[in-house]
């Protein structure tokens, strides 16, 4: 009996170690917001979760269907649009693209990235590129690989992945403990306002009040 209890015990602590929430991956600063992406072991309950840091005010982005088994690598936030690249688990699997139009609140696949392996994006105008790491068939390093998005920006971002902090004025968040992927927090400093998050702090699994912009859930699939 003290055996079974003993395992018991085991399996519950190991239960609740694997149910912990973790923040996957963040945006750059845009009007004063950040954007997390939000994983938990329940898949209905991952979400993309925009915060304000001057008010702490959470509006849940939700989350594309078709992701849901992904490991979601860059998030790049801009006035009308946030773009998502996400990686799966197959090595040769080329990473996905998706675009969040924020009027429509609808989420689209735009296609796919022709670079396995890169830690810098940048978006400019309707072209999205990474400074790919993958060889060529030839040996070589191949270098700047563009993709066509489906919009066209004003602003033009740029990161260096994975995006553990960023600043924009006065205004910078920090990525705390765990590993890359996997942060367990965030903090938010703005000139008035120091603000610690936890990952559950930030996910569908919270008990504070998250405004849904998500009205209509919706993947358009990747153009001809």
């Amino acid at each position: 009996m003290r055996i079974l209890l003993s395992s018991m015990f085991v399996l519950l602590i190991g239960l609740q170690a694997k149910a912990a929430a973790v923040i996957q991956a963040a945006s750059n600063i845009h009007e004063g917001k950040v954007i997390v992406a939000v994983e938990d072991t329940d898949p209905d309950k991952r979400v993309f979760m925009q915060v304000d840091s001057r008010t702490g005010k959470k509006e849940s982005l939700g989350f594309p269907n078709d992701l849901v088994s992904e490991e979601i690598s860059a998030v790049l936030s801009l006035p009308e649009y946030v773009v998502v690249v996400s990686k799966s688990s197959g090595e040769d699997r080329k990473p996905r693209v998706h675009e969040y139009v924020r009027n429509s609140k609808i989420w689209m696949a735009a296609g796919e990235l022709n670079c396995l392996s890169f830690k810098q994006i940048e978006i400019e105008k309707s072209e999205l590129r990474v400074d790919c790491a993958d060889e060529t068939k030839d040996g070589r390093v191949a270098g700047t690989v563009k993709m066509v998005l489906d919009f066209t920006s004003k602003a033009q971002v740029k990161a260096t992945l994975p995006l553990q902090q960023d600043r924009q004025g006065n205004i910078s968040f920090n990525l705390l403990g765990g590993s890359p992927g996997k942060w367990e927090s965030m903090e938010l400093f703005s000139p008035k306002n120091k603000k610690a998050l936890t990952a559950k702090d930030l996910s569908l699994s919270s008990d504070a009040k998250i405004k849904k912009t998500i009205k209509v859930k919706e993947t358009i699939g990747p153009k001809e």
